[in-house]
């Protein structure tokens, strides 16, 4: 017997502006969208999805062109919001949470955007959306935008996931909860906590200095797309995909 193995491939902090021409932090984040994107496409994943800080100047018009570039993908695509987003203009175009089993695994996406704030919370409602993906013993990966766990670095660890604890009080002694998936701190991290490997994927925007104490961007770091393999009976394998700025 064959087994499908589900390919995920993560894009995050895209900083997007309505005039594509424009640049954010001096960088054009549109061109640098547009060849992670390509890398997505060659890759030819099951599920593209984007987590969070899409709209940098939080306009229809960025979302209208980011949905229209994702749409002419062909991939299957979803997207979570994060604090640069206005989700309800999001959820014009395509829900801002998302739900989906696979052959072996659970997908569960979180909205954690808190409004007219940096950092983020889970409302009661997404609480009760994981409680529900809890409750299936079906291995179970979990994305959101804010981390819900300290990236060792001071200033952005201030502006994380404010609920944290009680997000992982849930987690606790739940081991098919696998992995969580996050952006926000535009930087690789890995760690694990109780039974899930948590992960965070470098912007396709401007990358922040890792481990440090106040806001610094990190000039030479390179952005990366992530790829996630979901295999059966909870077994996963994922790597990281930088590519040189255009």
């Amino acid at each position: 017997m064959t087994y499908h193995t589900f390919r995920l491939v993560q894009l995050t902090d895209l900083h997007l502006l309505a005039n594509p021409e424009t640049n954010y932090r001096g960088e054009n984040t549109a061109t640098r969208f547009l060849a992670g994107l390509a890398i997505a496409k060659r890759l030819n994943p099951d599920l593209l999805l984007l987590t969070g800080d899409l709209a940098e100047d939080e306009q229809l018009a960025t979302y209208q062109w980011l949905y229209q570039q994702l749409e002419k993908s062909g991939l299957a695509w979803q997207w979570l919001p994060g604090n640069h987003d206005q989700p309800k203009l999001m959820a014009g175009l395509r829900p801002t949470d998302f739900y989906q089993l696979t052959e072996h695994w659970q997908l569960l996406g979180l909205n954690s955007h808190l409004p007219k704030a940096t950092q983020g919370r889970l409302a009661k409602a997404q609480l009760e959306k994981l409680k529900l993906a809890l409750s299936n013993p079906k291995p179970l990966l979990i994305a959101l935008h804010h981390p819900p766990i300290a990236v060792n670095s001071h200033w952005k660890d201030a502006l994380a996931l404010e609920n944290a604890a009680e997000f992982w009080s849930l987690l606790e002694d739940k081991n098919h909860a696998k992995l969580v998936v996050f952006g926000h701190v535009h930087q690789a991290f890995s760690c694990h906590k109780y039974h899930s490997h948590t992960l965070a994927t470098p912007a396709t925007a401007i990358q922040f200095t890792a481990n440090s104490h106040s806001f610094t961007i990190d000039n030479s770091a390179l952005p990366a797309v992530r790829l996630i393999r979901l295999k059966p009976a909870g077994r996963y394998s994922t790597r990281l995909i930088y590519f040189p700025i255009p």
